[in-house]
């Protein structure tokens, strides 16, 4: 299942490992580096195809805040999506994310994860900081607050349980929003001059 997740264009290729090892020989050389990000799912914060500055963690634990956008590796590619939980499962200390565009959190991934926060977006020619969330309506600040919940209170018992619960939602959101999609574009077609009914 491809998720619905911002990630950095032209990495691919890496695997988990490499990307982890990149950014370990980053951190003795320089403190920050920057990528062109890919997706619609930090928007409009984060517009797709926008540049983003990203300083480097010295470690998992450096200062990472519920609130922050971080950058992290999560399978083959690098993620800028928002910290919403902080969860300590058995000996290790898990971060649930989401992206600003979306009511689902992502799958859980481990703190050693983080390569750092994302600490500017360059999408009009001119660096800017990284501000807060944009404000959403109730419902959708109530349902992301509920999921969040769910997978972080599954996280502490199971991880691999939180991930099994996390990726179902998505699955479920996806297909919500297809139908939805669906219904949209009938109902547009249906309420056209000259059409059938």
């Amino acid at each position: 299942m491809k998720l619905n997740q911002s990630r950095v264009v032209g990495h691919s290729e890496f695997d988990r490992e490499r990307l982890l090892a990149f950014s370990g020989l980053l951190s003795k050389s320089s403190r920050e580096f920057e990528f062109l990000l890919q997706g619609k799912s930090m928007r409009p914060l984060l517009p797709d195809g926008s540049r983003i500055r990203v300083r480097l963690a010295a470690a998992a634990d450096d200062q990472l805040m519920v609130g922050q956008v971080l950058t992290y590796v999560a399978q083959d590619r690098m993620v800028a999506h928002r910290l919403v939980r902080s969860v300590k499962s058995g000996s290790n200390r898990y971060l649930i994310t989401r992206g600003d565009a979306t009511v689902c959190c992502d799958l859980p991934v481990l703190a050693a994860s983080v390569l750092g926060p994302v600490i500017g977006c360059c999408a009009t020619g001119s660096w800017q900081p990284v501000g807060p969330p944009p404000e959403r309506w109730f419902g959708f600040r109530w349902l992301a607050l509920l999921i969040s919940n769910l997978v972080g209170g599954i996280l502490r018992v199971s991880p691999a349980a939180a991930v099994w619960t996390a990726k179902r939602i998505i699955g479920i959101h996806r297909t919500i929003e297809r139908a939805t999609g669906f219904l949209k574009r009938h109902a547009a077609r249906g309420s056209r001059p000259g059409a059938a009914l």
